[in-house]
């Protein structure tokens, strides 16, 4: 009898328990939703906007604070509110309700797992004679509004729109971006280059007046690109999404973008056959053979790691899957034998990229090493690369990161592009050729401009090879060379020694950093204090977007 006595009690106390449990639950609930609703109000939201103009106005002109927060404020607000004023969401992480629940990310058996079956680290191959080109050009920006003789020092964030001033025919060191006559020299002139396979093209292709942006205004700019690049080069394409490329820019909703990919779909058939377009039309990356080299290359889509993208507060987990579906691609191609380039826009390392994605990324690269023999970015606009940290204990590093300077001129740059030498028996890299548009010798139109290869990589930082230990030397003698570290930073900034500033110890320092690591936390840690101020305003961000964690029904 006592024993019936207890169960009752215990399930009687339990279901109390339970009912008062659900009220406090189903509380919450109502005070977050009313919440939500309250600030997801159109005055509410429109409120907010002006309030934020008239702040930014101090700083900055008025319509460009108008354009960019009306442009973003709504995007803003409910991905904001959609996490973080989420019932489910804020009651479970208060410990109101029990569920659902989140689960943190165990990143450790990731690694595990991905690493398990890791073959033996192959090393760096001698290379024989014959090799091929590889053409990548990035950040092409280009302004079809640009105007030779403009101002070229305008206080708008972008000039050499309007005015008088002493903008060139052919481009203008400064807040400018590059004139569509520039992109058409430089297609005539790859037309004549011999050995060129491919082109990369990793990119934001429109100009830099976001807070004006429009979606067709933007694809439009692309749609011109498409055209001169098709009218002049007869050799493959393999382009990709810039964050540019975005309307909102950076802002891409993962499975909610079939506007901006069905555009670029169009535009890119004939360079990405049936099976590349099918696989873009999900999510903007895809998987393609290159028949004349036997490079499989891979083009990512950046904007799923992007820490500006906004719309990944509410799930920055492997969006769209697109890292599950790298080690897919990869493993095959191992398999296959298949060498890899791997394209992308957003470097890991840079204070754009989201750490947890790049920290994911670095297990694949360390993973399969000895497949992959390429990865090309943009994004910077600067001269760099990001070393990959390896994760076997007393290897040297397993991968570069190379992030090419842009072809626009924004800001303070030289049009560039560049070569990557490959090696035909090996398919491992054998040089890179870095070209430029000097526009201190072209001025007019009567200048007959020419590209110059300004340097290659073996002579300019005397190198032995191309191999990832070789820049890891390079890492170090950044950190201690002050001679050194000038001319590497002329060339960092896209220019020539005469035009270049003075790297001080600062400089020096925060170069250091970005080279040395392909995760932007520890980036941020190497040179916390010295890191210009918008890289703090990024991990904020960082933080914003959160851990990566699992919705547990």
């Amino acid at each position: 009898m006592k024993g019936y006595l207890a169960i009752f009690l215990l399930v009687f106390l339990g279901s109390a328990y339970d009912s008062h449990t659900r009220i406090e639950c189903a509380s919450c609930h109502l005070m977050v939703k009313a919440l939500r609703e309250g600030i997801d109000n159109n005055l509410v939201i429109r409120s907010g906007e002006d309030f934020l103009i008239n702040i930014c106005s101090v700083f900055e002109h008025h319509d460009i604070c108008q354009g960019l927060i009306r442009i973003f404020g709504k995007s803003y607000t409910e991905a904001v509110t959609g996490k973080y004023l989420n019932p489910e969401f804020v009651c479970s992480s208060f410990g109101v309700c029990p569920t659902p629940q989140y689960l943190m990310e165990n990143f450790t058996a990731y690694e595990e797992e991905i690493l398990k079956d890791m073959p033996e680290i192959q090393p760096w191959p001698e290379t024989g004679d014959k090799t091929f080109m590889v053409l990548q050009v990035t950040d092409i920006h280009v302004d079809f509004f640009y105007i030779p003789g403009s101002d070229a020092s305008c206080n708008s964030p972008l000039c050499c729109r309007n005015g008088t001033g002493n903008a060139g025919y052919w481009g203008t060191l400064g807040k400018c971006d590059v004139p569509s006559q520039t992109v058409e020299i430089f297609l005539k002139q790859v037309k004549e280059m011999e050995n060129i396979k491919f082109v990369a093209w990793t990119g934001d292709n429109p100009p830099h007046d976001v807070w004006a942006y429009e979606r067709e205004k933007e694809m439009d700019v692309t749609k011109k690109l498409v055209k001169m690049f098709k009218k002049e080069l007869s050799m493959p394409v393999y382009p990709i999404i810039g964050n540019h490329e975005c309307f909102p820019i950076d802002l891409f909703k993962p499975d909610h973008e079939k506007q901006l990919i069905k555009e670029l779909s169009k535009l890119w058939k004939g360079w990405l056959g049936d099976d590349q377009i099918k696989q873009f039309s999900a999510n903007g990356f895809y998987s393609a053979f290159d028949k004349k080299t036997g490079f499989r290359i891979l083009g990512l889509n950046n904007e799923l790691g992007d820490l500006l993208n906004t719309w990944l507060i509410l799930n920055n987990t492997d969006s769209a899957g697109m890292l599950a579906w790298l080690r897919k691609e990869l493993y095959s191609a191992e398999q296959k034998n298949e060498p890899v380039i791997i394209l992308g826009h957003i470097p890991n390392g840079d204070s754009y990229m989201d750490s947890h994605w790049s920290r994911h990324y670095r297990v694949l690269a360390n993973r399969f090493q000895n497949t992959i023999r390429g990865q090309f970015f943009g994004h910077t606009h600067n001269d760099e690369f990001f070393v990959v940290h390896s994760l076997i204990p007393g290897a040297s590093s397993p991968g570069v990161l190379f992030a090419a300077p842009s072809f626009g001129t924004y800001t303070d740059h030289n049009p560039s592009f560049r070569l990557y030498e490959y090696d035909w028996q090996t398919h491992h890299l054998v040089n890179i050729h870095q070209y430029r548009l000097p526009l201190y010798k072209y001025r007019s139109p009567d200048d007959t401009a020419l590209f110059e290869e300004v340097f290659n990589f073996k002579d300019e930082y005397n190198m032995a090879d191309l191999s990832p230990s070789s820049f890891e030397k390079i890492v170090e003698k950044m950190k201690t060379d002050n001679v050194f570290a000038q001319t590497y930073y002329a060339n960092w900034m896209g220019q020539y020694s005469f035009e270049s500033n003075k790297c001080d110890e600062r400089c020096q320092r925060y170069i250091y950093c970005r080279l040395q690591s392909d995760v932007f936390d520890e980036v941020f840690e190497c040179d916390r204090f010295g890191a210009p101020s918008y890289i703090t305003s990024h991990y904020f961000y960082s933080k914003l977007q959160g851990s990566w964690e699992y919705l547990i029904e």
